[in-house]
């Protein structure tokens, strides 16, 4: 569905200067905002940014447990299929 609406004066200003700040285009802002505002509930993961990606996966990373490196025998070929050596 497309929706064209006419905005001006404070809020069009408004609106620009946090696009600006964002470094991101006016209609991106706008339709984040419009989501936010009907389905505060739903994010659209598809206007997320890198950083935030990348954020939110050095802290799924972090979430686990330290664990040890595999020995060069367990990742050996030999290792990996000791019937076959």
């Amino acid at each position: 569905m497309t929706l064209n609406i006419d905005i001006s004066g404070e809020l069009a200003a408004a609106l620009q200067a946090r696009a600006q700040q964002q470094g991101l285009p006016a209609e991106r802002i706008a339709r984040r905002l419009l989501a936010e505002a009907l389905t505060p509930a739903v994010k659209d993961e598809a206007e997320e940014s890198g950083e935030e990606m990348a954020k939110a996966f050095v802290e799924w990373a972090r979430s686990h447990r330290d664990t040890p490196p595999l020995s060069d025998e367990a990742v050996s070929r030999a290792g990996m299929y000791p019937d076959r050596w």
